[in-house]
């Protein structure tokens, strides 16, 4: 049981990360190192009996409409927690964000948990900061020889994200930014895409 110290934090995070966010003013600011992302965190209130499921893609503003890195969430309290899960057909599910009936069809059966990809979440003075335990257990695939690392901080109006990839054998950076974390303002979203 969730007490309610518990209960409310995890109700301010799901409300704090519900919505549409771009970085594109880091990305006008530093196009070298970054580009322009539409993100989404659609809420998912049918999906789990417990915490708070969201839909979340992305993609590239320079080819709107081409989502990537689609996946759903579960938020959960004590401890505050992200729970991450893939979709079995990640194309199947391509910008259902921006179509509501089709993500009231999205079931339990779609999914497959990812264990190794626990987010921790702590409730700081001026932010939510959620980040992975260390040791490379996040694979989207059994066998897969790159684990993923994921760290953030949340407030109202900001998702500052650093999402990378990591060679399980060396540690080496193998994918995500390298000049630092993306700064995802919330904002408007444009007009819903046709896909």
């Amino acid at each position: 049981m969730v007490d309610e110290k518990s209960a409310s934090d995890l109700h301010t995070l799901a409300n704090w990360l519900e919505g549409y966010y771009s970085n594109r003013t880091q990305a006008m600011a530093e196009p070298v190192w970054f580009v322009p992302v539409s993100l989404w965190y659609v809420r998912l209130p049918h999906l789990f009996s417990e915490g708070i499921g969201f839909f979340t893609e992305q993609f590239n503003q320079h080819t709107p409409g081409q989502f990537y890195r689609s996946r759903v969430l579960q938020v959960l309290g004590d401890p505050l927690r992200i729970e991450n899960y893939k979709l079995r057909d990640q194309a199947a599910w391509a910008g259902a964000s921006q179509d509501p009936q089709r993500l009231a069809q999205l079931s339990l059966a779609d999914l497959e948990h990812l264990p190794g990809c626990r987010i921790l979440v702590e409730k700081r003075p001026d932010c939510y900061h959620g980040e992975m335990l260390p040791g490379g257990e996040c694979r989207l695939n059994p066998g897969d020889s790159t684990y993923i690392h994921i760290e953030f901080d949340l407030t109202p109006s900001e998702f500052i994200t650093w999402d990378r990839g990591f060679d399980a054998a060396t540690g080496q950076q193998t994918w995500g930014s390298r000049a630092g974390p993306y700064r995802y303002q919330k904002g408007i979203p444009p007009a819903p895409l046709q896909v």
